[in-house]
C-alpha cells in the first residue's frame, strides 16, 4: 500500500511540472495568434517581433514563478522547519544543517512546492534567453 502511495504522489508532481510546462508550450505553438491582440491591447508591443514578444513573454512568467517559488518555499523554510529557539541568532547554523533537519522532520510539501516552482521559474528565464538568439525556435 505505501508503493501505491509514493507512486501516486510521483505522479501528482510529475503532472504538476507539466502543467507549469503548459504556458510555454501553448506560447510556442501559438505566439502568432497572440500577438496580435497583445499589440491592440499594450502599445509597448506594436512593431514588435515574436521573437521578442515570446522572450518577454516568458520572462514575465518566470518572474511570476520565481517570486511565488521563493515566497512559498522561504515561508515554509522559516516557519515549519525552524524551531523557535532556532530564531534567535545563536542558533541559526542549526537551519542549514540538512542531516539534522531530515532527522527531526519530513519534508513539507510547501518547501518542494516551492522549489519546483523555482526550478520552472529558471527553466522560463533560460528559454527567455535563448529564444532570441535562435536555439529555441
Amino acid at each position: 500500500m505505501a508503493y501505491r502511495a509514493a507512486t501516486l504522489r510521483v505522479f501528482i508532481w510529475a503532472l504538476f511540472i507539466l502543467l507549469l510546462f503548459t504556458p510555454m508550450i501553448v506560447e510556442f505553438a501559438f505566439v502568432s495568434d497572440i500577438l496580435p491582440t497583445a499589440q491592440r491591447t499594450f502599445p509597448f508591443w506594436k512593431g514588435k517581433t515574436e521573437v521578442v514578444f515570446l522572450s518577454d513573454l516568458l520572462f514575465i512568467e518566470a518572474g511570476v514563478l520565481i517570486l511565488f517559488g521563493a515566497l512559498i518555499a522561504g515561508t515554509t523554510l522559516y516557519s515549519a522547519w525552524a524551531a523557535l529557539d532556532v530564531r534567535t541568532v545563536q542558533f541559526t547554523d542549526y537551519i542549514w544543517n540538512w542531516r539534522q533537519m531530515k532527522k527531526d522532520r519530513d519534508s513539507p510539501a510547501g518547501l518542494t512546492f516551492g522549489l519546483i516552482l523555482l526550478a520552472v521559474g529558471v527553466a522560463y528565464v533560460l528559454a527567455a534567453v535563448f529564444v532570441p538568439m535562435g536555439i529555441i525556435p
